[in-house]
């Protein structure tokens, strides 16, 4: 059932009372879904494209739509007459469903996964710094291994990565994104107290396992505060050793339109301070018998943009898309550097998350009810 209800409908069906709202930030989105062995099947598809294409282009954005719709859809799909009322569900998907019906599989997707172009570009994309289309090109010229990678490019960050990698390919569990978080904590508390931090990113949303760490910190009522506190706390950490030599792969200041490494064209995650870094979690002799190496996203804020900020870095990506959409729509910006009017650019105030969905007009929605991406 739609979470709200306006003059510009988003439901292909909205007479029908199993209509689901187009939009992941009007829906339920919960992890696992009612459908998540259909999901599962859809998944690598919706990966390919992203691969071939970049997250950016229609068919993957039509496709991305369609599975994050299946995903929010409250009922247990069992005919091809229910798949079609879900928005973005077109004739070839509308196949594909009726043979995971029938067989409980669906047979592009088992040969995409067997399929070395897939497997190549996964692996490549799994590093940073290189993205869908430098991936593609690699793999043209030849690049099938990470040791090919290694030869073929000269980048300091990229070699840095690829030497912590096995590490950081290791899902992380929520008892050890605590721990990284106490850390962090320790430091700041070090340079300046007073700080509000947050987990965001698929811990907030309820993972057991995350790929990485999204750390969000702030100084509640104290504008201006958390100026310069950014580069103390990497500065600090790589003289704990918590930050090897190598271990800062962006640092960005971009409040005060400055950038302390080079860093690829500013995107909507931008708008806030943050350091991506290479975090060395040190063995504790129980549940650590050695060192880790993790990547940890540390993204600091001023308190007017703290409730935009959750929102944006919780995500899911999906949700996310869709939400700037939602906000186009009403005639605002919505980033994570907060809320604008499209017309005058002028700010509109949204301290907390739950501002943000009411300067929306959306429906709260909990976290762990964001998970639109498979």
């Amino acid at each position: 059932m739609p979470l709200t209800s306006d003059s510009d409908s988003d439901t292909e069906s909205s007479d029908d009372e199993q209509a689901v709202p187009m939009l992941a930030c009007r829906r339920l989105s919960p992890r696992p879904c009612i459908n998540q062995a259909l999901v599962d099947e859809l998944k690598p598809l919706r990966e390919f494209r992203f691969l071939q294409y970049g997250t950016h282009a229609k068919e993957s954005i039509s496709y991305a739509t369609a599975v994050s719709c299946i995903i929010g859809t409250p009922f247990k799909i069992e005919t091809v007459e229910q798949a079609a009322k879900i928005p973005k569900i077109g004739e070839k998907l509308t196949l594909k469903i009726q043979e995971f019906l029938d067989y409980g599989f669906i047979k592009e997707s088992r040969e995409v996964q067997q399929s070395e172009r897939y497997r190549v570009l996964k692996l490549l994309t799994s590093v940073h710094d290189v993205g869908y289309a430098k991936a593609n090109e690699l793999y043209e010229r030849g690049v099938r291994t990470l040791e090919d990678l290694r030869r073929a490019m000269n980048r300091p960050r990229i070699k840095s990565y690829l030497k912590y990698y096995d590490d950081m390919q290791e899902k992380i569990p929520r008892s050890e994104v605590e721990s990284i978080l106490a850390f962090v904590e320790l430091q700041l508390n070090r340079i300046k107290p007073g700080f509000k931090t947050l987990l965001c990113g698929g811990y907030r949303r309820g993972k057991e396992f995350s790929n990485d760490v999204d750390i969000l910190f702030t100084y509640p009522h104290r504008d201006g505060e958390e100026r310069g506190v950014l580069q103390a706390l990497v500065e600090r950490m790589q003289q704990k050793n918590l930050i090897p030599e190598d271990g800062i792969l962006t640092l960005t200041t971009c409040g005060t339109d400055r950038t302390i490494t080079p860093n690829r064209s500013a995107t909507l995650l931008d708008a806030l301070d943050k350091a991506l870094i290479i975090f060395r979690h040190p063995a504790n002799g129980t549940t650590r018998v050695r060192d880790k190496y993790r990547r940890v996203d540390l993204v600091v804020t001023t308190w007017r943009e703290w409730g935009s900020a959750v929102v944006g870095w919780t995500g899911s990506t999906q949700f996310e898309r869709d939400l700037r959409r939602h906000a186009k729509r009403i005639n605002l910006k919505f980033d994570s550097g907060g809320i604008r009017n499209r017309t005058t650019d002028e700010p509109v105030e949204a301290v907390t998350e739950k501002d943000v969905f009411r300067v929306l007009g959306l429906d709260y929605i909990p976290p762990e009810m964001r998970n639109a991406d498979p």
